[in-house]
């Protein structure tokens, strides 16, 4: 039997016992050993989504396969053999149940568009078999032929790993800088750019560590919480801003644009999922600049925006909604380069077992700790 830390309701966490399924040949059992505890997952415990109950949230992972059908033994996407033993991570999310879309068909480079997208410890229920569908269980079923599988380089440890899905979500989030740009003239992201990151949680500090191995200029992080104002100034960060020493917007403002040479951030971010946040972003960047929104992946409500301020800057303002699969092969390079540079194994501050995923949650809603993850067998 599996231990799995299942959601039935709005706030119902309860830990069951699943059988192992039978492994199909397109299929893999893999041991969960790292599986982190995010912002979505708080948002599908409050209610904040709609999702087909009974769910096994997480959809952040990293283990090792127990058991392999033929067939998947070829489905790694990057051409390399899968067998038994390997460690590897898995694209939580597939429009391959669709296909016929308007956006499958039109916007094919854009997947996570797809009306009909499955995301395993989101939308997939665990109330039929294979069941383990979702990361806060021992083991994780994974359909290698609908589901991007990757293999983990031997350089990067699970601690490292586990961080692969939401350094996806950041380092799109800095793409999307990037184009259309012409970066030698300062439009789009360029070598030696300033970013501004606004949020030191776990997207906001892969950010920061994206943008310094990107090889930007002047970084600067802006939070309220020591630790994580700390783990930023060990990933690049070159400047903190501390919000209870600068207290108003005004002030935040203020304070980059002197640490920019009177301009503003080329590139702002932002990763707090906190409405005020936006019209406070687009004031740090500078003219000409881009402003990249990634923190809002649910709706918490409106606020007021200037639409002079982005009229005046000749401005872009970026919507960044998640990432396509190719993303974690990205990372896993990024991981490697930043093996002997970042600390990234840092940002994991808190370990949990499965059977204590509620004891995870009581304890980022204290917000204490960096990043979560429920740990495997």
């Amino acid at each position: 039997m599996v231990k799995a830390a299942i959601l039935e309701d709005v706030e119902k966490l309860r830990v069951v016992d699943y059988p192992e399924p039978e492994v199909e040949s397109n299929g893999l059992l893999m041991r969960m050993e790292l599986c982190g505890v995010c912002g979505t997952d708080m948002h599908l415990y409050n209610g904040n989504m709609k999702i087909p109950y009974p769910v096994i949230p997480g959809h952040e992972w990293v283990g090792v396969i127990e058991e392999i059908g033929e067939e998947a033994k070829g489905y790694e996407v990057r051409g390399n053999t899968l067998d038994v033993g390997d460690r590897i991570t898995v694209v939580p999310g597939t429009n391959r149940y669709c296909g016929d879309c308007y956006f499958c068909r039109f916007m094919p480079h854009k997947p996570t568009l797809c009306t009909g997208r499955k995301v395993m410890g989101v939308n997939m229920s665990s109330a039929e078999i294979p069941h383990l569908l979702g990361g806060w269980a021992e083991k994780i079923y994974v359909n290698a032929e609908k589901f991007w599988v990757y293999k983990v380089p031997e350089e990067v440890s699970p601690e490292v790993a586990v961080l692969n899905e939401p350094m996806a979500v950041s380092s799109r989030a800095l793409e999307r800088a990037y184009a259309p740009g012409l970066p030698t003239y300062k439009e789009g992201f360029g070598v030696g750019q300033s970013v501004v990151v606004q949020g030191a949680g776990a997207i906001g500090l892969l950010a920061v560590a994206t943008a310094e191995l990107a090889g930007a200029g002047t970084i600067i992080s802006v939070d309220v919480v020591d630790e994580r104002l700390e783990m930023a100034e060990k990933l690049g960060a070159d400047h903190i801003i501390d919000m209870r020493q600068f207290e108003t917007a005004d002030e935040r403002v203020a304070e980059v644009e002197r640490l920019t040479n009177g301009l503003g951030g080329d590139v702002v971010i932002e990763a707090v999922g906190i409405p005020v946040a936006v019209p406070e972003g687009i004031n740090m960047t500078r003219r000409g600049g881009k402003f990249i929104e990634v923190g809002h992946y649910t709706d918490p409500g409106n606020v007021e925006i200037n639409p002079h301020v982005i009229c005046n800057k000749d401005m872009d303002i970026l919507g960044s909604w998640t990432y396509p699969p190719t993303q974690f092969g990205t990372v896993l390079d990024l991981m490697r380069l930043a093996a002997d540079r970042l600390p990234l194994d840092e940002i994991v501050t808190h370990k949990y077992r499965v059977e204590d995923a509620q004891k995870s949650i009581d304890t980022l809603k204290a917000r204490k700790g960096i990043k979560h993850a429920l740990t495997g067998p």
